[in-house]
């Protein structure tokens, strides 16, 4: 039987991570990796209206995982969630000063590792990887509505 998409995704994920906590040295749980990548995005994105639906999007998650994540982050001072004055059912979520620091420090060890796993790959593969992976994502996107 040939390579098999689930386990090999599967085996990425896992060396990524693996990777990840060696260098940052954090507990790579789940939920700990998902508000890693809230934080980072949201420093990254300092300064824009940052609603909790448009975290749901971007890291496609549901909202109760995402709220979850949040109530987290917001209860260690990571974020601050507040309603959106344009809409008060929107929850606008921005960075603490703790969260800015915590980037800096990470930061460049995400550059690193992003150039770790894209060494001797060039331009032209990962613009073919990029697009399997995309359809690949279409497909579950499909099958899920």
């Amino acid at each position: 039987m040939g390579k098999q998409v689930l386990l090999e995704e599967r085996r990425l994920h896992n060396l990524i991570f693996r990777k990840m906590r060696s260098i940052t040295g954090d507990g790579g749980e789940k939920g700990f990796r998902l508000q890693g990548m809230i934080v980072s995005f949201l420093c990254e994105h300092a300064g824009e209206r940052i609603c909790q639906k448009d975290l749901e999007a971007e890291f496609f998650v549901r909202g109760s995982t995402m709220a979850a994540a949040i109530s987290s982050l917001e209860a260690a001072g990571y974020v601050e969630r507040r309603s959106d004055e344009a809409d008060r059912r929107l929850k606008v979520v921005t960075p603490t000063a703790k969260a800015e620091e915590a980037y800096a420090r990470l930061a460049s060890c995400v550059r690193d590792m992003e150039n770790s796993i894209v060494e001797g790959i060039s331009d032209e593969e990962l613009s073919v990887y990029f697009k399997v992976v995309n359809k690949i994502c279409d497909n579950l996107e499909a099958d899920d509505q």
